[in-house]
């Protein structure tokens, strides 16, 4: 008989597994957007989102402390830029388009959550992809969820220790929602 804590450990390391599967580059769709190539992307925060990254609590806009101390906006930009050379090292398109990202929330959960606990790293943007030559808007689509369950307590620990850190998994996110978005136009 499985006692209860090989039983915890079983649910939670299936559930560490299920969440490093997640493709960073899915397929790209057989619509518009298979003829595209991100060639440059622009990235920046709306006009609502807190000055800094220091909102603590379920509602703040902005929550960020997946680096140690730094500029946290200039973070989060990297990361979406990494996960956006992601999304277009796997497009096989020839035309050239810009992406043009507009975060506006970015509430990933913080050290002390993940430590005790899990939860979901709420990731939310505006996306536009534009004609670099002309600025025409090719597609667009507001309020674009690129989130993920976020892992804590053990099967947190056991994400990391496999090299599947939150960054990580928050540039996965990122990058599987963009190309989920792209893909289905």
């Amino acid at each position: 008989m499985m006692s209860i804590v090989a039983r915890l450990f079983a649910i939670c390391s299936l559930a560490v597994l299920a969440s490093c599967g997640a493709a960073s580059n899915p397929a790209p769709g057989t619509g518009a957007a298979a003829a595209w190539k991100i060639a440059d992307s622009q990235i920046r925060f709306g006009p609502d989102i807190s000055p800094t990254a220091t909102g603590t609590d379920y509602n703040s806009n902005f929550v960020w402390d997946g680096y140690s101390g730094g500029n946290r906006k200039r973070q989060v930009v990297g990361l979406f830029r990494t996960a956006i050379a992601d999304v277009a090292g796997g497009q096989s398109g020839s035309q050239p388009v810009k992406l043009n990202v507009v975060v506006t929330k970015f509430h990933a959960i913080t050290g002390p959550a993940q430590t005790w606990c899990c939860g979901k790293h709420n990731i939310v943007a505006d996306l536009e992809v534009v004609d670099p030559e002309s600025g025409t808007v090719l597609a667009a689509q507001p309020g674009v969820y690129l989130g993920t369950v976020a892992l804590g307590g053990i099967p947190g620990i056991i994400a990391n220790a496999a090299g599947n850190d939150q960054i990580t998994r928050v540039r996965k996110a990122i990058a599987k929602g963009i190309a989920g978005w792209m893909g289905g136009l």
